[in-house]
């Protein structure tokens, strides 16, 4: 217990029958959570019931959001909590235009590096997207469609630009989760496809069709303000897939 105002106050623990879940496990799910759009932007997250949650204390719950303002996609509100941060409009135009110049950047590199090891990768995670859209499985069209981005980072080379990138990337899915479009694709898979075969070729167009694919999916958001819903944290996050 500590004291606070003269009055004692309870030190939040986790319950009984909570199951303890490492920090990097709680990180992960909260994580998860937002970038596949089940935590959408503006929700807040309650530290009593993360603990509860994660079997875990407010110290470690803390640590767990701090990591994740840190990577902008909550935002720390003093004396208020926290919350899943809700870019506006200027902020996702910003975040696309930064997303064109680095990612230009890192296919520049790629175009001189690519093996095909590298190329036969692309491909395999390109089947994978075609596999999720046939099956309509939205949350892995989600996170394929990050994730193909990601993979360019990483094939490139640069650990730095692939940290930038994945920070991009995280605002870039609360971007799309607060403006796309009920049903729309966040993705295009067919953009991916064309992205690959000028980069299979080693054709400098493949930076060209990268910035034009960028540019199409913040085109297709509808950048206006939109009304907040009630989430179950609890649900959402217990029930993992």
């Amino acid at each position: 217990m500590s004291m606070t105002n003269g009055k004692t106050r309870r030190r939040q623990r986790p319950t009984r029958d909570a199951v303890v879940v490492p920090l990097a496990t709680a990180y992960s799910r909260i994580w998860s959570a937002i970038v596949d759009h089940r935590l959408p932007p503006g929700t807040r997250l309650i530290e009593e019931q993360l603990c509860k949650v994660f079997g875990i204390g407010r110290t470690r719950i803390r640590q767990v959001l701090q990591r994740l303002a840190h990577e902008h996609v909550v935002t720390l509100m003093p004396n208020r909590g926290a919350m899943v941060s809700k870019p506006t409009i200027q902020q996702a135009r910003e975040v696309f235009e930064a997303r064109c110049v680095l990612e230009a950047a890192l296919v520049a590199k790629l175009l001189e590096s690519a093996t095909r090891a590298d190329k036969r990768q692309m491909r395999v995670h390109l089947q994978r997207e075609k596999e999720a859209y046939e099956a309509r499985n939205r949350r892995a069209i989600i996170t394929l469609s990050g994730e193909f981005h990601l993979r360019l980072a990483e094939l490139a080379g640069n650990a730095v630009m692939l940290q930038m990138l994945r920070e991009l990337v995280s605002q870039s899915s609360l971007i799309i989760a607060a403006y796309q479009p009920a049903g729309a694709a966040p993705c295009p898979p067919h953009e991916h496809e064309q992205f690959c075969v000028a980069l299979e070729a080693h054709d400098r167009a493949a930076i060209r069709l990268i910035q034009q694919h960028l540019r199409h999916v913040l085109e297709a958001l509808d950048l206006s303000e939109s009304a907040a819903r009630d989430i179950d944290i609890r649900t959402v996050l217990t029930h993992v897939a």
